[in-house]
């Protein structure tokens, strides 16, 4: 058993590396030399070749290693001890220094008082009795003195060595320690050891008893007469410590004996098994030589394919073998079970059996031209099982090479990956579906969009929807664009249409097919059609109906096209609106973003002002009150509202606007003792912020009770509850209420009850004709008649002459406003 297991360690040695195609010619070099050593009775192991002079030489070796092993073994014995004696008297000095240092404090403290009795106490007093008791008593003879070159006791004199110790100390004054060896020759008393030592140095506490002599105590005078006259900081001597080399050579004695008995053994043991061997050796060649043999020949034919094979196994668990044809050859467990097909079933078949239907051949034809040209191939790949279960699986496939290296099969590795491609679908789904609507959402849209080089656009809007949802509620809101997308899916039967849920109200269709627009807009045109004639329901009760505006946009840039179209479709009022290229909207659009810049800069600049128009007390004839109208100062220009507040309520600078308008009249309030008004809309009052900053600045305010927020009668109210508690909180601060417009919007009389104004302003549309038209005349008497019963005050708005004054005299208005009265200015005036 022995001699086979070194056989096959022979072997393993001169097969062990990788092989490539150099190692299999120089395997095959190896088999033919071989062979032809045989033939010609050359390729013996000759028992002459080890002769004795062979082995006496192995054996001389194996002596010198010997004792050069025992040799190093000594000299790191010598080394070890010089450390270890080091280290013994570095833990011995520090306890004594501790030791030293306790009873030096149990005088200095208070705790001892320093007499005749206590003296033997004192760590230079008792340091010779403690050495000597503790050389007595350790195994290693080891000694602890206190000693001095100026000793006051003999026994604590310092010997030649020492004294070389104190030497150091004073020539080196930074020096920490001192070590060396000392030879039997050098020593008193013929003994070798180890010489330790650390300085004892003068402290402002030793200086009471080895200061001048005459600060000592007197029982110290009288006592000692030398050790005196030492400075701060001078050596007064050493703490030594003395370990005998013989206490510490025994220590290490023994262990050296063993380690030189253990190598004597183990070189020894080694020699005989080597000759052991050789011997064996010798009997056995012929049988190893046949083994290497046929084991080169098993080599010859395998050793060009075990890389390819460890590189592909080693990859997965997954495995697969395949001929140059595609089809199977092989497959493993883990393959069955995936795929769903039994070995019997697999073995034989093409690849082709796994592969989806709606995969392009494409993919495939890649995969063939990348593995014939001897390259791997690595990716991801969907498969179908025999129940018809899709999965993927990350897909390495290696062509396995001859010697000539020409493919001989394919081994295909594979990771179901299965579990982490729907985790990214989800997670796809997760930011390109709606979830209210489960439509693609706008993020699909852009994607899909880019991918159609001429798309037909439709943008859905539906109107009015935030009234409906205010009303009914968001829960009912949220039913109905889910019954708005099923209508709008219900209706769309094509492919080449695609339904999308843009955000809030939006939806978009986009059509992707070889519509021109007009026959794409004929078709969506039907379905508004549709939505119009739909029922909804919003309650348990209720259902209702409602109308969509939509805009059309097609070619480059659909998208900006048709959200243009759709805002032309809103502000027109129309059921649909075609992008028309001669309608120049994109140069109107560049024109509101250059606004946008210009009153974004007025703001920064503070050139947005507030122009002051008088309103006049009609019984009295005297100006009491002015309104304050938004203006834009662009050099000796002056910029009517008109011109930007409609691209301000687009964007954010709108409320900006709002707080710079408020900022203005209330400073003016401080040096004008009549009211002022300012226009606030209703998305002022919508604004948490806007109102958060209108009841910080009103608060405590002098004269807020003069301040009147007029509120546009024409704009629709969305939510009267909200606004209602917003004006009730402003009107508590001391405000005053006035309806804009009154007779023009949607709401009239009601509108006035909800809000609980102080004020109606009369539209001008009534005003300016009322001296020729008598239905104005009537409507602005009902008017008065309604404002005087619920006690609120009117005022007149567009009063152009004196005749239409006189006319608002005798009816009984109470304010007049216009151009008659006095044109807007920086200023107020009267």
């Amino acid at each position: 058993m022995f001699l086979r297991l070194v056989s096959i360690l022979y072997l393993r040695i001169i097969f062990s590396k990788k092989c490539t195609v150099k190692d299999v010619d120089r395997t095959q070099y190896f088999r033919v030399a071989l062979r032809s050593n045989m033939q010609n009775n050359k390729f013996r192991i000759n028992s002459d070749i080890i002769s004795k002079r062979s082995l006496y030489i192995v054996l001389m070796g194996f002596v010198v290693i010997t004792l050069f092993r025992i040799g190093y073994l000594y000299k790191t014995m010598e080394e070890d001890k010089y450390k270890f004696a080091k280290e013994e008297s570095k833990i011995l000095s520090t306890f004594m220094m501790v030791h030293r240092t306790y009873y030096q404090d149990l005088f200095l403290k208070g705790y001892l008082s320093l007499t005749e009795k206590t003296l033997p106490a004192l760590p230079a007093f008792s340091a010779a009795k403690i050495s000597n008791d503790f050389s007595l008593d350790n195994v290693r003879n080891i000694s602890i003195k206190t000693v001095s070159d100026r000793a006051r006791n003999e026994k604590n004199m310092a010997d030649s060595q020492e004294l070389r110790a104190i030497d150091y100390f004073r020539a080196d004054s930074d020096a920490k320690e001192y070590y060396d060896y000392v030879s039997a020759s050098e020593s008193p008393d013929n003994t070798s050891y180890y010489q330790y030592a650390l300085p004892l140095k003068i402290t402002q506490k030793c200086l009471k008893c080895h200061g001048p002599k005459e600060n000592a105590p007197d029982f110290i005078q009288k006592r000692y007469d030398k050790a005196y006259d030492y400075s701060l900081g001078d050596i007064r001597g050493i703490l030594s410590i003395k370990v005998p080399e013989s206490g510490v050579s025994n220590y290490f004695a023994s262990s050296f004996w063993i380690d030189v008995l253990y190598n004597m053994l183990l070189f020894t043991g080694l020699f005989f098994a080597i000759r052991f061997l050789i011997y064996k050796f010798h009997h056995f060649s012929s049988s190893l030589e046949a083994q290497v043999e046929n084991r080169t020949y098993d080599l010859e034919n395998s050793v060009s394919m075990l890389d390819e094979y460890k590189k592909a196994l080693d990859e997965s668990a997954i495995v697969s073998k395949s001929d140059l044809h595609g089809n199977i050859t092989y497959v493993n467990d883990a393959f069955c079970k995936i795929s769903g097909y039994s070995r019997q079933e697999l073995i034989g078949k093409n690849h082709s059996l796994l592969k989806p239907e709606d995969v392009s051949a494409e993919v495939y034809r890649h995969i063939w031209e990348q593995i014939l040209d001897r390259e791997v191939w690595h990716g991801l790949i969907e498969n179908v099982s025999k129940s018809g279960r899709k999965y993927y699986e990350e897909l390495t496939i290696t062509p396995i090479l001859d010697q000539q290296g020409m493919i001989k099969e394919f081994i295909a590795i594979k990771h179901d990956v299965s579990e982490l491609v729907e985790k990214r679908k989800e997670i796809r789904d997760i930011y390109t579906i709606d979830k209210l609507t489960s439509l693609p959402n706008r993020s699909r849209f852009l994607e899909d969009m880019m991918k159609v080089k001429a798309p037909n656009i439709a943008l859905i809007n539906i109107d009015g929807f935030k009234t409906i949802n205010d009303y009914y509620g968001i829960t009912s809101g949220d039913a109905l664009l889910k019954q708005m997308a099923d209508k709008l899916k219900g209706m769309i039967k094509s492919d080449l249409f695609r339904l999308y849920r843009l955000h809030a109200d939006e939806f978009a269709i986009l059509g992707i097919g070889v519509f021109g627009i007009d026959e794409f807009v004929a078709l969506v045109h039907h379905y508004e059609i549709e939505i119009a004639k739909a029922q909804f329901v919003v309650t348990d009760e209720q259902e209702i109906t409602f109308s969509v505006t939509i805009g059309f946009g097609t070619g480059e840039q659909a998208l900006v096209k048709a959200d243009m179209a759709l805002k032309v479709a809103k502000t027109e009022h129309l059921e649909y609106f075609v992008y028309d290229e001669s309608l120049n909207l994109e140069s109107q659009y560049k024109d509101n973003i250059l606004m946008v810049k210009r009153v974004k800069s007025a703001i920064e600049e503070r050139r947005i002002v507030s122009y002051y128009q008088p309103i006049l007390h009609i019984a009295s004839n005297t100006v009491q009150k002015h309104e304050s109208l938004v203006r834009m100062i662009e050099g000796d220009d002056v910029v009517p509202p008109g011109a930007f507040l409609p691209v301000a309520k687009q964007t954010k600078q709108y409320f900006r606007l709002t707080e710079v308008m408020i900022d203005n009249v209330l400073d003016k309030l401080r040096s004008y003792k009549g009211s002022i008004s300012v226009n606030l809309s209703m998305e002022d009052f919508s604004n948490e912020k806007m109102m958060t900053h209108l009841k910080k600045r009103l608060d405590g305010l002098d004269g807020v009770d003069r301040l009147i927020f007029e509120i546009l009668e024409s704009e629709a109210i969305d939510n009267y509850d909200a606004l209602s508690r917003s004006i009730w909180e402003i009107k508590q601060l001391g405000v005053q209420i006035a309806i804009d417009d009154f007779g023009s919007g949607y709401s009239n009389f009601t509108h006035v009850l909800q809000l609980a104004a102080d004020y109606i302003k009369i539209d001008g549309s009534l005003i300016q004709n009322i001296d020729t038209n008598k239905n104005s005349r009537i409507l602005v008497e009902g008017i008065v008649d309604f404002s005087k019963r619920l006690h609120m005050q009117s005022i007149a708005e567009f009063v152009e002459s004196e005749e239409i004054l006189d006319i608002l005299r005798e009816i009984g208005v109470d304010y007049a406003q216009g151009y008659h009265i006095g044109k807007p200015a920086p200023d107020v005036s009267f």
